[in-house]
């Protein structure tokens, strides 16, 4: 597939500058050598003439929750058996009370064990 898309980019630039006569003469060198149609090799060779617009870069969500927040939201997902969203979201305030209760959740305590 890499190749094809060489020999397309190759002979784009000489497609779109040539003349009709040339055009059928190029077709007919990309069909023999990729195996395409006609149709398929005319419609890849002007393809790969026309300039890609650049795309936008997209801005990144920002972070909903501090590093220190996802950390203790993972090691209470943990305690619940890995629950679901739904689910994690209906136990969180027990779950939060016991782990608390049963002193897991300690500033500075290592939240996972090695």
């Amino acid at each position: 597939m890499a190749a094809r898309a060489e020999i397309t980019a190759k002979y784009a630039r000489q497609y779109a500058r040539a003349s009709q006569k040339d055009k059928g003469r190029l077709l007919d060198e990309v069909v023999a050598v990729t195996g395409w149609s006609r149709d398929n090799a005319r419609r890849q060779l002007r393809a790969a003439a026309k300039p890609r617009p650049a795309r936008p870069r997209r801005r990144r969500r920002p972070r909903k929750y501090s590093y220190d927040a996802l950390k203790v939201l993972q090691r209470v997902w943990a305690f619940s058996g890995y629950e679901c969203g739904k689910y994690l979201a209906a136990a969180m305030p027990t779950l939060l009370d016991s782990l608390e209760r049963h002193g897991e959740l300690v500033a500075g305590k290592r939240l996972f064990s090695s």
